[in-house]
């Protein structure tokens, strides 16, 4: 008997090289090929296909329901009305499938296919090909996440942050800047600088221009107005290059400094005005000066003793005038060293005043609160008794009150030592002056200036007077008041 040699025309051993090729072929691009004979039931799977399910080849049923058993709960239902859709329709699908191997291991396949038609034209198999894409999804999916997340600190970034073109125009804004400019982020698109801020327009394309050139970031300051205020911005331009390393766009990241060129600021008018205090006080160019206090009482009006007031005389020989640096001294901390300068200079004065006058030297609120200061100031006191008794120590009623406490407990140590008084300066023009008259052993009541300049022409400022003068009668003490410059106010 002989045996056939050829099948089609092929023969069997150019059939057989070819079904190694196409085995070879599946494996090298992981593709698996399967076919479902819907009249039988009979599913059948390539040997590169039962890899790709974790399969020995031969080892898969060949059943509807083995293949249905390996895939993902969730994408059964779908994946199933998707091939039978395909059947009834005649119509080619493609869709992706979550699979569970035999060992556990979830893939995705991407799965193509089309029913084969009959002779009578309606399905009897369906024939397809499958792709592990489980790489490609997840680095999808990695992607997408990477991408979600720049999304989100790029929006919820405190900066602005916009991408342009070469000629200029927003490709991409957040939401910072759509705050600033005071617009939703997609109107932002498509416009130019000299659109959105055109005040800083040239100065921003010339930063465009230098990255694009420099292909490095360029660092600048810009000012915007926003809400009517001035706010310094630090900007960042660097340019956005292609794949063959030119120029394609640019990116600037703009962040809001104005704060920080604020406390710069500050710090360096802090270290400014410390050396220029200490320097003062180390040079001998701090300067005292005597104004004389009119004492207000029902028997006589009469010049009482004077208040000293410091300056300060610069290199060039100027003299500065307290306000200039008073404040300045007091917000940076500087103030405790003048206070406890201005008592040595006046427990000096006072050795050389006659003994019904006495010398009135002001107390900060700084001071006051500093325990180190206080002590340093009673040890002064208790060197010079004598010259500490001709010694009024005012503190201001515009001092924070939620140090009274100290406060209280720092003058009745100073009448203890016996020096010339309390006096509670700048009266009418603070909030807490009943209680300073309540919780300090008070002698002088001083009336502020600034009730007194005009006192002659104002009935108001008079009847402030008047009330301020019947306070101190019913608290038993001594007005006195700043400003009387000329005899028609010192009649009244």
């Amino acid at each position: 008997m002989m045996l056939a040699s050829k099948v089609m025309g092929y023969s069997v051993e150019e059939l057989r090289e070819y079904a190694e090729r196409m085995s070879e072929a599946e494996r090298i691009a992981h593709f698996g090929v399967f076919r479902w004979e819907i009249l039988s039931g009979r599913v059948r799977w390539s040997d590169e296909l039962h890899r790709i399910y974790g399969l020995r080849p031969g080892e898969f049923v060949g059943t509807v329901d083995a293949f249905l058993s390996f895939l993902h709960p969730g994408d059964r239902e779908r994946i199933w009305c998707d091939i039978d859709r395909s059947v009834r329709t005649m119509q080619p699908f493609v869709f992706e499938e979550r699979i569970l191997r035999a060992d556990g291991e979830q893939r995705v396949l991407l799965s193509r296919g089309c029913p084969v038609a009959g002779p009578d034209g309606r399905a009897v198999a369906v024939v397809g090909v499958c792709h592990d894409v489980t790489e490609r999804v997840m680095a999808e999916r990695a992607l997408g996440l990477s991408e979600r997340r720049m999304r989100a600190i790029i929006d919820n970034s405190p900066s602005m942050i916009a991408v342009k073109d070469l000629g200029g125009r927003y490709l991409m804004t957040n939401a910072e800047s759509a705050r600033v400019v005071g617009r939703p982020p997609d109107e932002l698109v498509g416009h130019e600088c000299a659109e959105l801020f055109p005040s800083i327009a040239e100065q921003l394309r010339e930063n465009d221009r230098r990255a694009a050139v420099e292909m490095e970031a360029v660092y600048d300051e810009a000012v915007l107005m926003h809400n009517g205020e001035p706010r310094t911005y630090l900007t960042v331009t660097f340019a956005l290059p292609d794949e063959d390393g030119k120029p394609l766009e640019s990116c600037t990241i703009a962040t809001d400094i104005t704060e920080r060129k604020e406390r710069e600021s500050e710090r360096r008018e802090r270290q400014e005005w410390k050396w220029r205090i200490t320097s003062a006080l180390a040079e001998g160019r701090m300067l005292v000066f005597a104004q004389p206090v009119v004492a207000l009482d029902a028997e006589r009006t009469r010049i009482s003793g004077h208040e000293l007031l410091v300056r300060s005389r610069e290199h060039n020989g100027k003299v500065v005038e307290p306000d200039a640096f008073l404040p300045a001294a007091e917000r940076f901390g500087l103030i405790q060293a003048i206070d406890v300068w201005m008592i040595k200079e006046a427990l000096s004065v006072a050795e050389g005043l006659a003994e019904a006058s006495y010398s009135a030297v002001n107390l900060s609120a700084v001071t006051l609160r500093d325990a180190a200061a206080r002590q340093e100031i009673l040890a002064l006191l208790n060197a010079s008794p004598a010259a500490a008794r001709s010694l009024v120590f005012e503190i201001t009623e515009t001092a924070d009150p939620g140090h009274l406490d100290a406060a209280s407990q720092f003058a009745a140590e100073l009448v203890s030592l016996g020096v010339g008084g309390l006096a509670l300066d700048d009266f009418g023009v603070g909030f807490g002056a009943f209680t300073y008259l309540r919780r300090l052993p008070l002698r002088y009541l001083k009336i502020d200036r600034s009730f007194v300049t005009n006192v002659v022409h104002s009935p108001d400022d008079q009847r402030v007077v008047q009330s301020i003068l019947g306070i101190a009668r019913q608290f038993g003490l001594t007005t006195v008041a700043e400003g009387i410059e000329d005899p028609a106010t010192l009649d009244l």
